[in-house]
C-alpha cells in the first residue's frame, strides 16, 4: 500500500505528537522498537503506562495501516503489524513535506528565517551550509 500520508502539523508539540497523535506516536515507537506486533502486544505494553481500551489500540493501528505508516497481514486469528517506513525515512519525509510546503508558498522569508535561526543557535551548521552552497555552486 502506498504512502497516503497527510498530516496535520502542529508546531508547537514535541517530536512526532507534531505531526501524529500522542497515541499513534506511542504506537509507532513501540512497533519500530519491535519491528512487528499486534494489537494485543501493543495494548499490554501502552496499558502499563496508562490506562487504554484494547479497541482504541486496535483502532489507531488500523488507521496507520490505512495511511500506509504500518503494514498488517493475517496470521491465524490475529493481525500481524509491521512498519511500512523506518522511523529515519519517516522523520525525513515530515522534514520534506514542511519544508517544500514552506519554501513553495514563502520561500524568501523561509530561508531568511533559517538561516537568521542558525546563526543565533547553530553557527557550525550555517557554516556547513555556506560550504555546501559553495561546493554546488562551483560544479
Amino acid at each position: 500500500m502506498p504512502l497516503n500520508m497527510r498530516f496535520r502539523f502542529s508546531p508547537t508539540k514535541d517530536g512526532l505528537v507534531k505531526v501524529l497523535g500522542p497515541l499513534e506516536t506511542d504506537i509507532m515507537q513501540i512497533i519500530w522498537q519491535d519491528e512487528r506486533s499486534t494489537v494485543k502486544k501493543v495494548h499490554r505494553k501502552l496499558s502499563q503506562q496508562r490506562e487504554i481500551a484494547y479497541t482504541t489500540v486496535m483502532t489507531t493501528m488500523s488507521r496507520l495501516a490505512e495511511k500506509g505508516v504500518l503494514r498488517r497481514h493475517r496470521e491465524g486469528l490475529a493481525y500481524v503489524y509491521t512498519p511500512a517506513i523506518t522511523e529515519s525515512d519517516f522523520v525525513t519525509m515530515v522534514v520534506q513535506q514542511v519544508l517544500d510546503g514552506l519554501l513553495d508558498d514563502y520561500s524568501t522569508t523561509a530561508i531568511d528565517y533559517m538561516i537568521d535561526y542558525l546563526a543565533r543557535r547553530n553557527p557550525n551548521e550555517l557554516q556547513r551550509i555556506q560550504k555546501t552552497i559553495q561546493s554546488r555552486i562551483a560544479a
